[in-house]
């Protein structure tokens, strides 16, 4: 189910952005900043932080705009801050069945990595980002509900360069048109990162965006 629209009057975002409702603050909504963190009030994990952008949006219409890249280098910055040697996973929800209560768009910065890449490894379904004049097929044989689909970039292997350029807008706009071809009732869009001073694992493999729906899925931590 689609969450229902909220107007920026009703948004609880909002009100935190205006100071009307309290948070923990990482990045405040000061005079020229367009994106700010606070601290998730859910304790599922050490580390739990939102970051959002002070404009009223929805999901689709971040992931699918320029804004994302604000966004998206703020959450690799807050996340390589607080999450230390655990390292973190950026998660963002679409619809009720992927666990979205708030319309106003946000990304979760949670420490810990998904683990996502290792068990999807014997069926995961790829595909590459590539440039916008290019075409590509987008059918799949989806034969398994929740399924899991990675956007993988054809320039780079390094997950903090990808969610740092252009390339993660069109990874996230390639995932959106997916989704609404094969998952149009909810979805979860998905990253890890492994500690910065370290080697990426073996089963973390290269850089990307997973998409993950199809169905009902578990809590996001």
């Amino acid at each position: 189910m689609t969450l229902q629209a909220t107007e920026p009057a009703h948004c609880v975002f909002c009100s935190i952005v205006a100071g009307d409702t309290e948070a923990n603050w990482e990045v405040r909504p000061n005079r020229g900043v367009s994106v700010v963190c606070f601290h998730n009030r859910l304790k599922w994990a050490p580390v739990m932080l939102l970051v959002i952008p002070t404009e009223h949006m929805s999901q689709a219409d971040l992931w699918s705009s320029s804004a994302l890249l604000n966004v998206t280098a703020l959450a690799v910055e807050m996340g390589t801050k607080h999450c230390g040697p655990e390292g973190f996973r950026v998660v963002s929800n679409f619809g009720r069945v992927a666990h979205q209560s708030q319309f106003h768009a946000h990304l979760h910065v949670i420490s810990g990595t998904s683990s996502l890449e290792e068990e999807a490894s014997q069926k995961l379904q790829e595909i590459k980002t590539i440039d916008p004049e290019s075409t590509y097929d987008m059918t799949f044989d989806i034969g398994e509900k929740p399924f899991l689909i990675k956007i993988a970039s054809v320039n780079t292997s390094d997950q903090r360069e990808l969610w740092g350029s252009a390339q993660i807008l069109n990874a996230a706009r390639t995932a959106l048109e997916l989704s609404n071809k094969y998952s149009p009732d909810g979805f979860r869009l998905i990253s890890s990162f492994d500690p910065e001073e370290s080697t990426p694992s073996a089963e973390s493999g290269s850089a990307g965006l997973f998409l993950l729906g199809g169905g009902q899925l578990d809590l996001y931590v």
